[in-house]
């Protein structure tokens, strides 16, 4: 019997990815899932509590931003730490399409699913991004780029400039990471 619960828990979860990634958010409903996955609505309320557990499941499971949670219990000491962690998650968000459609989701729909996992984000990446005891601007400086690398990158899937910046040309994205290096470093002194 835990097999089969096991196996089918999987299915939907599986089932909900498939769709998010194929789709996108506007495609992930209970009914779609249910389908997709060949189980009752309830099954998916009984394992997971509806979307909101499937997102949470999706975020703590790692494939919401795997490099976030690689690093969850690991501290940051170093500067070249930080920005080891910042080139590895900017390189994942360009690469991961699912995380893209789940933070285009959270923009597009404020709802409880959505938001339980942007508390949840927000408090693993918190624990990271504290850059600064001693000057808090320096952190709201630097949210402020991954923020905008963020936008950019889900920016660029329809547009290819921002006013003169090429958002399809590699050396674009590279320049972008040298920059948040180069912030980094200033916070450092």
């Amino acid at each position: 019997m835990k097999k089969d619960r096991a196996a089918t828990k999987e299915k939907i979860y599986e089932s909900f990815l498939s769709l998010l990634e194929e789709k996108g958010p506007q495609a992930v409903g209970i009914n779609a899932i249910a389908k997709k996955a060949g189980v009752s609505k309830e099954l998916i309320y009984r394992y997971y509590g509806g979307l909101e557990g499937l997102l949470l499941h999706l975020a703590k499971k790692g494939d919401f931003f795997k490099s976030m949670l690689s690093l969850q219990d690991r501290e940051i000491n170093s500067t070249e730490d930080l920005k080891d962690f910042a080139k590895a998650g900017t390189q994942e968000l360009r690469k991961n399409k699912l995380t893209q459609e789940i933070l285009r989701w959270q923009l597009l729909e404020n709802n409880e699913a959505t938001r339980d996992l942007f508390k949840y984000s927000n408090k693993e990446m918190a624990k990271m991004f504290a850059i600064s005891d001693k000057d808090t601007s320096l952190n709201h400086a630097f949210q402020l780029m991954i923020g905008g690398y963020i936008y950019f990158t889900l920016l660029s899937k329809f547009n290819k400039k921002f006013i003169t910046t090429d958002l399809s040309s590699q050396e674009s994205w590279d320049k972008f990471d040298k920059a948040i290096e180069k912030t980094i470093d200033l916070f450092n002194k």
